[in-house]
């Protein structure tokens, strides 16, 4: 197995264990869906402010938007697992 394939596989699990628990604790709050706004929210705002020291401003343009992207796919989903 490739060390790319093996990223690859470490990164979907992530996601979806990240999607479930924020999913779990959205569906404990008051409002759902203005919770995962919220959150959504304050970690785009950590995203823009965290500094990358020693790294090109176009490397961290590119992963700060491919994080982005990340955060707004586990987010956006009310419910990521299917009822068998």
């Amino acid at each position: 197995m490739s060390t790319q394939s093996q990223q690859l596989g470490i990164d979907i699990a992530n996601n979806f264990m990240l999607m479930t628990l924020f999913s779990i604790v959205a569906e404990m709050a008051d409002d759902p869906e203005r919770f995962r706004s919220d959150v959504k929210k304050e970690l785009l705002d950590l995203i823009d402010d965290h500094k990358l020291s020693g790294i090109a401003p176009t490397t961290a343009g590119e992963a700060r938007a491919t994080a982005k992207q990340i955060i707004s796919s586990i987010l956006a989903n009310g419910k990521p697992i299917r009822s068998q």
